[in-house]
């Protein structure tokens, strides 16, 4: 007898730790659940919820003084600007060589391509004191402007601006074998770029052939 409720007694200690044991183990298990049902709801929710900021993009229009080059040649202190009338580059370059050779006679220049800037601005040149216009132009085809110079070149014919007073220079590019040699530059100094003012006779270099 006394055996029996021995054994008896053992068997219901282990079944009640058994029972603990189970009951500690699911429990942790549930709350593992819970807590990672809780996080992943709140993530999730916060996500939701959340309303992507976007950058707004404000349309850049372009300013009238962004195509002033008068504008920006007060700023930088400038007073020759070299327009070029370039197809393969030539002209380009001769124009960048011709503006920063300005700081040798203590003047300061800058290169520019006409399709960039309003030409009309040029009426406004001579508020720059000592200013000068130097058209470094190149002769295509037919004797047809480069693609950059052909707005230049309706507009030179067109305009009705007031030039008087506007200082300039035309240094045309070309090769004699041409049939129609240094027409551009021809064109802009016979145009006297719409009155303004060219270099006295003395000073104007002679057509020669490159």
């Amino acid at each position: 007898m006394g055996d029996s409720n021995v054994d008896t007694s053992a068997t219901g200690s282990e079944a009640v730790a058994e029972e603990v044991s189970l009951f500690s183990m699911t429990d942790m298990i549930l709350f593992s659940l819970i807590v990672g049902l809780l996080t992943y709801w709140f993530l999730f929710r916060k996500k939701k919820d959340e309303v992507p900021e976007f950058t707004r993009i404000q349309a850049t229009t372009p300013s009238v003084k962004d195509s002033s080059f008068v504008e920006k040649m007060k700023k930088t202190g400038r007073n020759i600007i070299v327009f070029y009338g370039s197809q393969t580059g030539t002209a380009e370059e001769f124009a960048n060589r011709l503006s920063k050779d300005a700081h040798r006679y203590g003047m300061r220049g800058m290169a520019a391509d006409p399709e960039e800037y309003d030409l009309a601005d040029l009426g406004s040149l001579p508020e720059i004191e000592n200013s000068l216009a130097v058209f470094c132009m190149a002769t295509y085809g037919e004797g047809d402007p480069t693609d950059n110079a052909q707005d230049f070149y309706d507009w030179l014919q067109e305009t009705d601006v007031d030039l008087s007073g506007v200082k300039y220079a035309v240094f045309g590019l070309g090769n004699k074998t041409y049939e129609h040699f240094n027409a551009m530059g021809k064109h802009g100094h016979g145009q006297g770029v719409r009155g303004g003012d060219g270099p006295p006779e003395e000073l104007r270099a002679p057509e020669t052939p490159l």
